[in-house]
């Protein structure tokens, strides 16, 4: 079983991808893999309604995320909202998807900002997961990482408690929706 996890913050070794690192820790105590995906390294270009010129790395990430049982959103929060990455990805994945082929993967999503915002943000990346037929996996709070400078996610023990008890919560799910 493996989770595609999807950072869009424009540092890839910043607080939303250590939030990821942090999930993913989790996750592999449940047996479930996780490919964190820096968008930050991947050539995409922004929604267009001719695709086929477009000419960038969205349908090999499109394959990943058809290959997954799960998927995680992360965004740092830019102006009470996703960051411009997330936007694209998710307008571009979801121009993609055909035949209801995201429908039951388990969809998670985290937020992380230095204050205020958030709830704009983590909703903006549910609502990709709703539309698409996703179940989506909660935690004892919303998803959200209070951080700022490099390396303050760790300073925010009760968003620790939050991302640890997702990472069982999205595990739980994975295993319930693909038993047998």
């Amino acid at each position: 079983m493996k989770v595609l996890a999807v950072n869009s913050s424009a540092r890839a070794d910043g607080n939303t991808h250590a939030a990821l690192e942090y999930v993913a820790k989790f996750l592999k105590e449940e047996n479930i893999e996780t490919e964190i995906i820096d968008l930050v390294k991947y050539n995409i270009k922004s929604f267009s309604f001719n695709e086929k010129e477009l000419n960038d790395d969205i349908p090999i990430l499109y394959e990943k995320l058809k290959n997954s049982n799960g998927l995680i959103l992360a965004s740092p929060v830019y102006y009470s909202n996703v960051s411009s990455r997330m936007q694209i990805f998710i307008e571009r994945i979801g121009s993609m998807v055909k035949n209801n082929e995201l429908k039951g993967k388990v969809g998670a999503s985290i937020a992380v900002c230095r204050r205020q915002g958030a709830d704009f943000a983590y909703a903006a990346m549910n609502y990709f997961f709703g539309i698409h037929q996703m179940p989506i996996a909660t935690s004892s709070y919303w998803n959200i990482i209070i951080a700022k400078d490099k390396g303050d996610f760790e300073k925010d023990k009760e968003g620790l408690e939050i991302l640890k008890n997702l990472a069982k919560n999205i595990a739980f799910m994975i295993k319930k929706l693909n038993s047998k």
